[in-house]
This record gives structure tokens, C-alpha cells and sequence, in this order.
């Protein structure tokens, strides 16, 4: 905590009201398009795998359980790492958290293509999905104190697709890369997280308060709902038992999110995680071509993510739950078409891959805006956190639990796991249906 420590509430500037307009114009840029940056890079850290299992299958003689379990143990520190390094980046500078936890995971991925024991394998993916697990709960802190919830839908859509260009980039890039060997994969990739952690701790700065302006809502003449956990004015609050236990622990919008997330996260990495392999052994697509695929998965998704965060933040006025539940019972339709798409027609499996892209990163961007929403942004990255433990859990499963399944019942088995879960989701996102922030929208 010393070492990622806040700065301290700096003296407002409240009698130059132009320089808080300017100061506040500039800094939301450089924060947005900085964590987005660094974001995407994150990601060429981590979905690298999805790209490489097939050669290393081949090369090191591992089956899809072994291969499963060096993906799980990304899925597992990354759940519990985004929990613990949510609560941690409510209550640090989110500039040192981000930057460090990129330049770490850069690290982990070139300690990684250069080995081939499998426990090290394991061991290292299992680090490094705990680095990753420090990238997107400092951007949850900085763009909920920098944006309002009226804000959120088009700002985190925004930043959300940092994901999906990531993705898309290390999808194309890596299924030529492991033509060179599948270390290239992991190798290259690890430089640039290396080179952009540097340029992450140069161009991010803390929440508006500690560089001495006013809250962003004060700023934007927004009115939120009192939170549980806000304490009178001259009270000292306790992070734990108020922001963290009251806010997040014990809302009810926080737990249905959460479970919906879980759900989600065996559908979004059971297809990312697991399409490669699947297509190229029974749909008759090259391993080259496969990376495409995911490419236009994740490219198509930006679509569904902005176009859900519009639609939530007009249509259902700040709700997040309708169009999450809708994306989602759409996605089960979609995954479905999927399975049975046919053999050897490039064409037609991309386009419905792209359709399963657009349906999957709708709710997923909108997870932790609804989470930051109901919990407050004090609470933010502790509630953020809280959720994606949750879908890693989900993600964890993805990986061994639809592993063994396609090992030993087939694919037909892996895919209808995966349908199911979808269809889950969308249940629980419909419980929250309902939820708002704003103080007017509940007469």
C-alpha cells in the first residue's frame, strides 16, 4: 500500500473556475486514451495463449487437460488477484498500480516462452495472470472519478474495446507468429508490455480530488443516490467494513452482477479460449485463418460494446440490467448457429463467430459499469474486482472444466456447457433489471 499509495487531497481551485474546465478537459482525454493504450497492450499479454495451445500441444506433447490447466491457472489468479487488487486500487494511485502490473506481466511472458517443464508453465501463467489482474481496477478507479454514471456507458464502451483491438491484433499477429515457433507468441509480446509500462507511469496521473479538483459530479451539476456506506461530514470512514463490506458485500446488484459475469465468462473464454483448436480440427480452417476468426470476434464485439453502452445509458437511462439480459439470451441463440455452422465455410463460421463477438461484449463491458453504478465510485474497484472474481471463476472453469469435457464427451459436450451458461447469465443480469443510480429516477 505505501508503494502504490494515493496522493493526498491537494487544495481546490475554486476560484478559477477556468482553470478547473481546462485542467478537467485535459486530463479526461490523456486518462482515457492512456488507459486504453495500456489496456490493450495488457491483453497482448494474455489471449497470446489462445493462438500458441495448438503448437504446443504438438510440440511439448500435452493433451487438452494439460492444456487446460496451464489456462486455468491464468483464470484462477486473475479472479483472485482482480478482487484483491480491486480493493487495493480503490485506495492507491491507480498510475503505479497499472504501470507496474503491465511491466510484471511482460516479464512472466518471457520467462514463459522460454520454458517447456509444464509445472513451470503453470506456475508462470498462474503469476502472470495475477500482473494482469492489476491492469483493469485502476482504470475502473480513474474513469469512475474522472467520468460521471451518466457518462459511463459511451466512456467505458470506449475503453472497454482497448480489449478487443488488443485481442485482434495478438489474434492476426500471433497466428503468424507461431509459424516461427509458439514461443514468438509470448517473446514479442512481452517487450512491448515492457516498452508501454513505461509509458503508463509517464502519462497517467491519480483521481481529480488529489490534484487539487473538485468531484466530478460537483464539476458536471450531477445529483447521485446517497451510497450505503457514505459517512457525514468530520466521520472517518473505515474502508473495509464501510465502502468495501456495505457497498459492495452486501448489495444485492453486486451479487446478481457477479453471478451474470460468472456465467459470462464461461461463454467468452470457452469460445476465445477453445475456437482455434475446435475450428481447426472440425471445421476445416487453418490455424492462420482460426486468428482471423477470433479477430473479427473481438473487432465485431467493439460494435456491440458501444452500441450497449448508448443504448443503456439513453434508452434505460443509466440501467445497465435490460440490455445485458438481452445480449445475453441473443448470444445463446448465437452460439448455438455456431456449433452447427458448416464444415469447411470460412465465410459463414466467421460471421456467426463475429455475431457470438457482438452479443459477448456488450454485458461484458457493462459488468463493471453496473458494478462501479451500484456500489459507488469509492467502491468502484472493489465492486469491479468483486464481479470479475467472479467471471474468473467462470473463466477458470472454461479452461479445465471444458477441457475435460471435450476430452471426454466430445465437443458436443463442451458447446452445450457453454450454451447453457450463456442462458444463465442473461437470468441473472434480468434481476438487476430494474437498478438505478440516479436519485430522480426512483420517484
Amino acid at each position: 500500500m505505501k508503494i502504490f499509495g494515493a496522493g493526498k487531497i491537494a487544495a481546490p481551485l475554486v476560484n478559477n473556475k477556468q482553470e478547473v474546465d481546462e485542467m478537467y478537459r485535459h486530463w479526461r482525454k490523456r486518462v482515457l486514451y492512456s488507459s486504453f493504450i495500456g489496456y490493450a497492450v495488457f491483453y497482448f499479454c494474455r489471449v497470446n495463449i489462445s493462438m500458441a495451445l495448438p503448437s504446443m500441444g504438438e510440440d511439448l506433447h500435452f493433451d487438452k487437460v494439460q492444456l487446460g490447466l496451464i489456462v486455468s491457472a491464468l483464470q484462477i489468479a486473475y479472479g483472485i488477484g482482480k478482487f484483491i487488487n480491486g480493493i487495493i486500487a480503490d485506495r492507491s494511485n491507480p498510475r503505479y498500480v497499472m504501470a507496474f502490473g503491465l511491466c510484471l506481466s511482460g516479464v512472466a511472458n518471457l520467462v514463459f516462452g522460454f520454458n517447456t517443464m509444464l509445472w513451470v508453465l503453470v506456475i508462470t501463467w498462474g503469476l502472470n495472470g495475477w500482473f494482469q489482474s492489476m491492469g483493469f481496477p485502476p482504470g475502473a478507479r480513474l474513469l469512475s472519478h474522472w467520468y460521471t454514471p451518466k457518462e459511463y456507458g459511451k466512456i467505458w464502451g470506449i475503453y472497454g474495446t482497448s480489449h478487443q483491438i488488443g485481442a485482434a491484433i495478438i489474434f492476426i499477429s500471433g497466428g503468424y507468429l507461431v509459424l516461427l515457433g509458439w514461443k514468438f507468441a509470448f517473446i514479442i509480446p512481452a517487450i512491448l508490455a515492457i516498452l508501454v509500462a513505461a509509458f503508463l507511469f509517464n502519462r497517467l496521473r491519480d483521481i481529480p480530488e488529489n490534484m487539487g479538483l473538485p468531484p466530478v459530479e460537483e464539476y458536471k451539476g450531477e445529483k447521485l443516490k446517497t451510497q450505503i456506506a457514505d459517512v457525514p461530514a468530520g466521520k472517518k470512514q473505515n474502508f473495509f467494513s464501510d465502502a468495501l463490506f456495505k457497498n459492495v458485500i452486501r448489495n444485492k446488484f453486486v451479487w446478481f452482477t457477479a453471478f451474470g459475469n460468472m456465467f459470462l465468462y464461461i461463454v467468452r473464454y470457452g469460445l476465445m479460449t477453445w475456437t482455434p483448436l475446435f475450428i481447426s480440427a472440425h471445421k476445416g480452417v487453418t490455424i492462420t485463418k482460426a486468428g482471423w476468426v477470433l479477430a473479427a470476434y473481438e473487432l465485431i464485439g467493439i460494435v456491440g460494446m458501444l452500441l450497449a453502452g448508448i443504448i443503456s445509458d439513453n434508452t434505460f437511462k443509466a440501467r445497465r440490467g435490460p440490455i445485458m439480459a438481452i445480449y445475453m439470451f441473443l448470444l445463446s441463440f448465437c452460439i448455438f448457429l455456431f456449433w452447427i455452422a458448416p464444415y469447411g465455410n470460412t465465410l459463414v463460421i466467421i460471421a456467426i463467430l463475429a455475431l457470438c463477438g457482438f452479443m459477448v461484449y456488450g454485458p461484458l463491458m457493462l459488468v463493471s459499469v453496473a458494478a462501479a453504478t451500484y456500489a459507488g465510485k469509492k467502491s468502484a474497484a472493489s465492486a469491479s474486482g468483486f464481479t470479475g472474481f467472479w467471471g474468473y471463476v467462470g473463466a477458470t472453469f472454461s479452461g479445465v472444466g471444458i477441457g475435460w469435457a471435450a476430452q471426454h464427451f466430445g465437443w458436443k459436450g463442451a458447446f452445450t456447457l457453454i450454451l447453457i451458461s450463456g442462458i444463465l447469465s442473461a437470468v441473472f443480469f434480468a434481476l438487476t433489471w430494474k437498478a438505478t443510480p440516479y436519485v430522480a429516477d426512483e420517484k
